[in-house]
């Protein structure tokens, strides 16, 4: 893990994703913070506007979020070692991401800093989960924790992500286009030794845009089964 420390420095990338459900605004993005930011064109309708200072990476279909940030990612200086990753039509209010940079100088150890979600009526949308010991599906309503720590996963649509994690388990699952390549990416990332923590004290608003996938839960099952289980899984999976 020191090793892939090393490597970065304590810049921020904040990386915006238009996929085929979620085109970029017109107005170019506002952040209020020193970073880096980056336009990513996962077959958003409309493509790329001007994106003005920002930058542009432009994949030409839609690979889904989590192969679009890998390549993102990849295209990246070594002097970043956060990358903040939300879809483009979402707004950082002023403040997150300094507080989520605060965060994971906190907690060292964590790969994953997840927001608090409002709906836009105000509404809370529960988004951090434990693990699952079963089949994965999308969490029915909760109640979030009040305290800042570390959960099993997050579903926040806008997340801060430490580069040396991404790259300890190679970032983003790209069979999971649609839906859980949250929960796989947290998973493995625990597995590895990091941590997922919620910071309450961060609030985004975001309407939740789902992406179909059916096969996610079983693919996910499938990866984390024992061997002969995991054949059929598998071939279910593609069948």
């Amino acid at each position: 893990m020191n090793q892939h420390l090393a490597r970065y420095g304590d810049g921020l990338a904040v990386l915006l994703v238009g996929t085929g459900d979620t085109p970029f605004p017109t107005a170019p993005p506002r952040v209020d913070v020193a970073a880096s930011v980056v336009l990513v064109d996962s077959g958003a309708p409309g493509g790329v506007p001007d994106p003005g200072p920002a930058t542009a990476v432009q994949i030409g279909e839609d690979v889904g979020r989590g192969a679009a940030v890998n390549r993102a990612v990849a295209t990246l200086s070594p002097a970043v070692g956060l990358v903040a990753v939300a879809p483009a039509d979402l707004v950082w209010p002023d403040g997150a991401l300094d507080a989520l940079r605060a965060a994971a100088d906190r907690h060292p150890r964590a790969a994953i800093l997840a927001p608090r979600v409002r709906a836009p009526d105000g509404t809370p949308i529960p988004s951090a989960h434990p693990l699952p010991g079963a089949v994965p599906r999308r969490p029915a309503p909760g109640v979030d924790p009040h305290d800042e720590g570390p959960v099993g996963w997050s579903s926040a649509p806008a997340l801060l992500l430490r580069r040396a994690a991404l790259d300890s388990v190679d970032g983003f699952d790209p069979r999971y286009p649609g839906r859980l390549d949250d929960l796989d990416l947290a998973d493995r990332l625990a597995r590895a030794g990091w941590l997922t923590v919620y910071v309450p004290s961060v609030v985004v608003g975001y309407r939740p845009v789902e992406r179909s996938d059916p096969a996610a839960p079983r693919r996910y099952l499938a990866d984390r089964a024992p061997r002969p289980v995991r054949r059929l899984l598998r071939r279910s999976v593609r069948s």
